[in-house]
C-alpha cells in the first residue's frame, strides 16, 4: 500500500527567486513524497527568468497577463481550491513570501488539506510565529545561496633530511666570507678549486680622527625633513559615508527586502509599511514612492505591480 503524500506544489514566482525555488525542490524531493502538481505563476517577465528551473523539474509555467497587483495571487488561489476540490491531495505547498494568501490557507485547512509554506528571507514578515505560523502547518524561511567555499592553497612541500637536495642555482649568491676579528682585516683570499680560502693578518689599528662638527645652519634643514616624513607617513582621513534621507531610510527599515535593489511586489510593501506606521489604510503606496523617485522606481511605470530601490 502506497504511503507517499501526494503534493501539489504552487510557486509564486514574482516572490521568491530562482535559489530558493531549487532549495525547495531539492527538499521535498529528498522527503520522498509525490510532487503530484507543479505550477508556478507569475508575469511574463518572470517566465523567462524561471524558464530553466521549470524545465529542468517538469513545473508548468502559468504566465499572468492581465493588469493589476494581485492578478498572481487570484489565479494561483482559484487553481488550489480547484485541485484540492477535483483531485486526491493530502498537501499543498505554497512557496511565497506574501501574506495575502491567508484567506486561501484557512479555507484549505478546512477542506481537511495540509498546507506548507516556504519564503525567501528579507521578504518574508519579521515575525514568522505571529504572521505565517498561525495560519500555515508549517513555514520555513530559506536564505540566499552561500558562495562557494575558497580554494586552500597546498602546503608548502617538506625536505627530509634523508632526500637528496637539488644543487642551488647558478645564479644563487655566494656565501659571505667571515669577517676578522677586532683590530684586524682580512689581507689576502687564496682560490684553490671550488673553495675560497681566506687569510687573516693582524694590523695595527688606525688612529681614531675625530669627526668635524656639523654646521647649525643644517639643524633647520634636518627638522623640515623630518616634519615632511611625518606629515606624509599622517593617515588619509576615509570619505564620509553617503547618508540616505529619513523617509528612505525608514521604508528601508520597514521592508528590509528593498536594500538588495531586486523587485518586491507593491501589495506585500504596502502591508509593511502600514504595519510600520509610514502609510495609512487609506495611503496610496504609489504616491509614496513618487515623493522618492530619485530613490525607488515603480514597474511598469504606467500601472506600477512592482517597486525597486535604486540606492543612495
Amino acid at each position: 500500500m502506497d504511503h507517499t503524500t501526494r503534493i501539489a506544489l504552487l510557486i509564486d514566482a514574482d516572490n521568491v527567486s530562482v535559489d530558493v525555488l531549487r532549495e525547495v525542490i531539492h527538499r521535498l524531493q529528498a522527503s520522498g513524497d509525490r510532487l503530484q502538481h507543479r505550477r508556478a505563476y507569475g508575469s511574463v517577465q518572470k517566465a523567462g527568468e524561471f524558464a530553466e528551473v521549470c524545465r529542468d523539474h517538469a513545473i508548468r509555467f502559468l504566465p499572468s497577463t492581465f493588469a493589476g497587483p494581485n492578478a498572481t495571487d487570484i489565479a494561483m488561489a482559484i487553481d488550489a481550491i480547484e485541485l484540492v476540490l477535483r483531485q486526491p491531495v493530502d498537501e499543498v505547498v505554497i512557496v511565497s513570501s506574501d501574506m495575502d494568501y491567508s484567506p486561501l490557507i484557512v479555507r484549505l485547512r478546512e477542506l481537511g488539506c495540509r498546507v506548507t509554506g516556504y519564503g525567501q528571507q528579507g521578504k518574508s514578515g519579521r515575525d514568522i510565529g505571529r504572521d505565517y505560523e498561525c495560519v500555515y502547518d508549517q513555514f520555513s524561511v530559506i536564505g540566499p545561496a552561500k558562495p562557494r567555499a575558497a580554494v586552500k592553497r597546498a602546503p608548502a612541500a617538506e625536505v627530509r633530511a634523508d632526500e637528496p637536495v637539488a644543487p642551488a642555482s647558478p645564479r644563487a649568491k655566494a656565501p659571505r666570507a667571515p669577517r676578522a676579528p677586532k683590530g684586524q682585516k682580512l689581507a689576502a683570499a687564496v682560490a684553490v678549486p671550488e673553495v675560497a680560502v681566506a687569510v687573516a693578518i693582524p694590523v695595527p689599528r688606525p688612529a681614531v680622527i675625530p669627526a668635524a662638527p656639523v654646521p647649525q645652519a643644517a639643524a633647520p634643514a634636518r627638522s623640515r625633513t623630518r616634519r615632511a616624513a611625518a606629515k606624509a607617513a599622517a593617515p588619509v582621513p576615509a570619505p564620509a559615508a553617503t547618508t540616505l534621507p529619513a523617509a528612505v531610510e525608514a521604508v528601508l527599515e520597514a521592508c528590509p527586502g528593498l536594500r538588495g535593489g531586486a523587485l518586491v511586489r507593491l501589495n506585500g510593501v504596502a502591508k509593511a509599511l502600514r504595519d510600520g506606521g509610514l502609510l495609512s489604510q487609506s495611503g496610496r503606496t504609489t504616491s509614496l514612492f513618487k515623493k522618492l523617485e530619485s530613490h525607488f522606481e515603480l514597474v511598469p511605470a504606467d500601472k506600477p505591480e512592482s517597486v525597486r530601490f535604486l540606492g543612495a
